[in-house]
């Protein structure tokens, strides 16, 4: 086999494309969702609040703390964030950490926004920094706020380390906050706006 042959990366098939579209995104970003408000209910409570968990329709009853429901709900959003931002072509790097647009796909069968077409048979671009920043002028950390919460989804949650690359900063509730209810717009905006495809239902403008 050729060095050329060798570093081809394969297309996705049109069915795992189709979906990422219509199934995996629109979850992803319902865990985000998810993972938002579970942080408000700890910016309003203490983790260390008791709750009552409920199952309707049953006897299931579970006396518990708050943070045991909210801890892994949040610690999904960080991931599933990250995941959108190098789906749409955006990594972080260096400390402190700094995004940076992604040049080319690492792995055989990696699925980016580059592989979708338009109904005119023009291919989705991969989205940059700042090109994705300009969507929230209201808010100039978000560029920060991305960079941190990937740090934090490879740093903290991902792998064990000293976390050297967040100085040891504290719990970053700005960043979490500001990136949990931009980047789901982010995505509509960017993908299946840009498609001219319906935003998942829950996400549809009024």
């Amino acid at each position: 086999m050729s060095k050329a042959a060798a570093t081809t990366m394969r297309e996705p098939a049109t069915e795992r494309l189709e979906r990422m579209r219509d199934v995996i995104l629109p979850v992803v970003i319902k865990e985000i969702t998810y993972a938002q408000q579970a942080f408000e209910m700890e910016r309003r409570h203490s983790v260390l609040a008791f709750v009552t968990l409920a199952v309707d329709d049953t006897d299931t009853v579970d006396r518990t703390l708050l943070g045991k429901y909210t801890q892994p709900v949040i610690a999904m959003g960080v991931l599933r964030c990250r995941y959108l931002l190098e789906f749409l072509g955006i990594k972080a790097a260096g400390a402190p950490p700094e995004l940076q647009a992604v040049s080319r796909r690492s792995h055989d069968g990696d699925i980016g926004i580059e592989h979708f077409t338009r109904s005119d048979g023009r291919q989705l671009a991969r989205v940059t920094p700042v090109e994705a920043a300009s969507l929230f002028p209201a808010h100039p950390d978000t560029l920060t706020a991305w960079a941190t919460v990937i740090t934090i989804a490879g740093q903290r949650l991902a792998h064990p380390t000293d976390d050297a690359k967040l100085s040891g900063r504290g719990l970053l509730h700005d960043e979490l906050a500001l990136t949990f209810a931009t980047i789901p717009e982010l995505l509509c905006v960017k993908f299946y706006d840009s498609l001219s495809v319906e935003r998942p239902r829950f996400m549809r403008s009024a």
